[in-house]
């Protein structure tokens, strides 16, 4: 198939998923997105590109612009596109087609993850009297991590390296009374605190996991 029958195929496409999309996935709510065709000089680089703007904060329960359906609806994008790109006659494993999610509206979240790094690090220096070099080096943080692929993986990580031989000066902790399981205590509980665990939001505590980010 040359280049402008690719392109055309593609034109008659497009406005079909993106009516399936919005009536079997999107049920009236409103997800912002982008569907166009990437066109470049290479036959294989004709395909839709269906480019989703996720709002972080509608799908975290405690921010003022929370928004349950949209939450159930944006859970759902990913699990059921494929079914509607076969529907449309579109292969969800080829070429034809790429996914995107950029995210959007963080700021509630940001500051919820904010609150739960500093507090980690509070307790960690003034209670157990941590130096902060330690923390640095055993890269002890709290973040927001956002997957541009799926958007079911994005979510917030309390994450250190272990606290074992070769990866620094772990009696730097034991000493102080931290070992992992420790660790892992206190991130649990500033997770709690500041209503993480009741968000509904994705959540992950990697404290002391052997791979690196």
């Amino acid at each position: 198939m040359d280049k402008e029958k690719r392109i055309e195929e593609l034109r008659r496409a497009l406005p079909i998923l993106e009516k399936v999309i919005k009536s079997l996935i999107f049920k009236g709510v409103d997800v912002e997105h982008e569907f166009y065709i990437e066109e470049t000089n290479s036959l294989r680089s004709q395909y839709i590109v269906l480019k989703f703007y996720i709002d972080i904060d509608k799908q975290y329960k405690g921010s003022p612009t929370y928004d349950e359906n949209y939450k159930k609806t944006v859970d759902e994008i990913e699990h059921k596109i494929n079914d509607v790109l076969r529907y449309v006659g579109l292969s969800p494993i080829g070429t034809g087609v790429v996914q995107h999610y950029e995210y959007i509206n963080d700021d509630y979240v940001q500051e919820v993850v904010k609150n739960c790094h500093d507090e980690l690090i509070n307790i960690l220096t003034m209670e157990y009297k941590i130096p902060y070099n330690l923390i640095a080096e055993y890269d002890i943080l709290v973040q927001l991590q956002e997957n541009p692929d799926y958007p079911s993986d994005t979510n917030i990580l309390a994450y250190s390296s272990p606290l074992s031989q070769g990866w620094g000066t772990d009696s730097g902790f034991m000493d102080r009374g931290i070992d992992c399981d420790k660790l892992i205590e206190i991130a649990d509980n500033v997770f709690e605190t500041f209503g993480v665990k009741e968000s509904g939001f994705l959540y992950h505590n990697f404290i002391c996991e052997k791979n690196p980010l």
